[in-house]
């Protein structure tokens, strides 16, 4: 299959067992001759294309780049397309010659060690499910990726900054970190960079009609930095230690499209090195993206109307975590 990987919700065996209620053969039809069924586009359907728009599929985009040292895919998360699409790639590059490890934004530095004896057999998924800080979907989305790392013995790099210690940057700035015992200072990268950059742009044409000072931006910016510049750091000491493996690294695709983010940070520690872009992207997008595209559904949304939006919100509670 060249482009697209579909899974069908429904089979034609599936359909003609339901003939008794709705025939799919009109009446003027042999009665020998088969119907044909369209498949019915789900949320596991997805379609890789190149950074122009054409069709390609998992085999040659790795064929493609066999000098590359890191693949990066941007996510949305909880989208089953791409998680789907996660574990078949990184299941295929896992058969190839070349060594690797996985990198996941879902477990923190603080996260490693559990991880590690994880992977390597040490303990069960109970441990590792109540000792880190993993995500609540883990089960349905990541648990798939960090399965095949522990089947083929591959290393999983807890590569982001713990959560508790982003939100105190988010609330002080990066100055927050100087404040921090040397342990915990080892959890967030040496240096979280918030100058002006297309990266910071990006970061503030979300931020559209907002009235914000100056300082309160680069609490937030900083915030945002910490995870992309640890993330990068992470990548790049497994590198430094282990050049002759090949990364796989998932993240929120809003990290990595377009190679800005936690590329944009590793190509300032490693800039030789060589990097594939992929991310979900949905049709209307076509044309804004230089990475390979990850074209997908959208997902349903959240909310309609402004009482349901209130809701949502209403149901958000103020983090209790205390700053230094």
């Amino acid at each position: 299959m060249k482009s697209i990987a579909k899974l069908s919700l429904l089979s034609a065996v599936a359909i003609s067992l339901l003939g008794g209620c709705a025939s799919t053969t009109p009446a003027n039809t042999a009665p020998n001759s088969v119907a044909k069924v369209t498949a019915v586009p789900s949320l596991y359907d997805y379609q890789l294309l190149t950074p122009t728009g054409e069709p390609i599929s998992i085999e040659e985009l790795v064929a493609k780049h066999q000098d590359a040292n890191v693949f990066m895919v941007g996510e949305f998360h909880a989208h089953p397309a791409v998680h789907l699409f996660q574990a078949r790639l990184m299941a295929y590059i896992a058969a190839q010659d070349k060594p690797l490890a996985l990198s996941m934004e879902q477990f923190t530095r603080a996260d490693q060690a559990i991880l590690s004896r994880y992977v390597k057999g040490e303990v069960g998924e109970i441990t590792l499910t109540n000792k880190t800080k993993v995500w609540d979907n883990y089960k349905s989305d990541y648990r798939p990726l960090v399965e095949i790392a522990r089947q083929q013995s591959l290393p999983v790099i807890a590569a982001n900054a713990p959560r508790s210690i982003v939100k105190c940057i988010g609330r002080q700035g990066p100055q927050y970190l100087e404040k921090l015992p040397a342990q915990e200072r080892k959890l967030v990268a040496k240096n979280i960079d918030i100058s002006d950059s297309p990266y910071r742009q990006k970061f503030l044409s979300n931020m559209r009609g907002m009235t914000l000072s100056d300082e309160r931006i680069n609490q937030m910016f900083g915030a945002q930095m910490a995870w992309d510049a640890t993330m990068a750091e992470s990548i790049a000491l497994h590198l430094e230690q282990n050049p002759q493996q090949r990364i796989f690294h998932i993240a929120g695709r809003f990290h990595i499209i377009n190679g800005l983010g936690t590329g944009a940070e590793l190509k300032k520690l490693k800039p030789d090195a060589k990097i594939v872009y992929i991310s979900a992207t949905m049709a209307e997008e076509q044309g804004s993206v230089s990475d390979y595209q990850l074209r997908i559904s959208p997902l349903p949304k959240m909310w309609v109307n402004k009482d349901e939006r209130s809701l949502v919100m209403s149901g958000h509670k103020r983090s209790k975590i205390e700053c230094l």
